[in-house]
C-alpha cells in the first residue's frame, strides 16, 4: 500500500517539475533565422511538423523534418538560434495540440 502511494506521489511529482506544453505551429509561422537556417543548412529538407515546446518557461522550437527517407529533428532556441539536430525517434512528431 505504501508503495503504491509513493509511486503515485513521484508520478503527480515529476509531472508537475517536468511539465511543458508542445503546441503545434504553422511553417509560416517560423521566426526568419529558422527559415534562413533550414536554407542554408537543410537543402531539400520538407518540414513535416513545428511545434513550440514551453517547458517551464524556457521556449524552443522542434521541427520534424524529412529528406529522402530520413527524418530528423532539430531544435532552436526562442530567438531562432540552431540547438541540436537529432534523428527523430517518432515522438518528435507526436501532435499534442493546435495553434
Amino acid at each position: 500500500m505504501k508503495k503504491g502511494i509513493l509511486i503515485l506521489l513521484f508520478g503527480i511529482f515529476s509531472t508537475l517539475i517536468f511539465a511543458q506544453t508542445k503546441t503545434e505551429i504553422k511553417k509560416t509561422d517560423l521566426q526568419k533565422p529558422i527559415t534562413e537556417y533550414l536554407i542554408k543548412n537543410c537543402t531539400g529538407c520538407l518540414i513535416d511538423k513545428a511545434f513550440k515546446v514551453d517547458s517551464k518557461g524556457v521556449i524552443t522550437y522542434d521541427l520534424c523534418v524529412s529528406k529522402d527517407k530520413s527524418r530528423d529533428k532539430i531544435t532552436f532556441d526562442k530567438d531562432g538560434k540552431f540547438l541540436l539536430k537529432e534523428p527523430c525517434v517518432g515522438d518528435c512528431c507526436k501532435e499534442v495540440s493546435k495553434k
